[in-house]
């Protein structure tokens, strides 16, 4: 009997909040939370992280994704979070800037392009999946 070791399937990033907003996109749609962060393991590049309500209930579905541009230095992560995640954050963010940043980790599906925690642009656009977010918000 031989003892496959385990593989760890994702990957963290960690992301640093700069600064939050409300966005109304159109009278059509909701609002979104839009968070304007720096990755530790990538300091030349900005991204924007944003959040919607989801509608779908179900646990077992993707998160999210995360579009890298080798064209310029801005990621997007766009992430669907159930309404109650999404008035959590909404609250943590109305409460006016925190005595240190907020922290997002953002759990992603491996990949050729990070390797060790650490990001490589190619000479292509890449997105990756999100699976899970939590964050740390200082309360002193």
């Amino acid at each position: 009997m031989a003892v496959l070791p385990l593989v760890q399937r994702y990957e963290e990033l960690r992301l640093t909040v700069a600064s939050a907003e409300m966005v109304l996109p159109s009278l059509d749609m909701d609002d979104e939370i839009i968070l304007s962060c720096d990755i530790s393991s990538l300091p030349t590049h900005n991204c924007n992280v944003v959040c919607r309500r989801s509608q779908d209930k179900d646990k077992n579905k993707l998160t999210g994704q995360i579009f890298f541009q080798s064209s310029r230095p801005l990621v997007t992560a766009k992430i669907g979070l159930d309404s109650s995640a999404f008035e959590k954050l909404k609250s943590m963010c109305s409460r006016g800037e925190p005595v240190r940043p907020i922290t997002l980790y953002l759990k992603i599906s491996k990949s050729r392009e990070i390797s060790n925690g650490e990001i490589n642009i190619s000479n292509s656009d890449f997105t990756l999946n999100i699976f899970d977010l939590s964050w740390r918000h200082p309360l002193f």
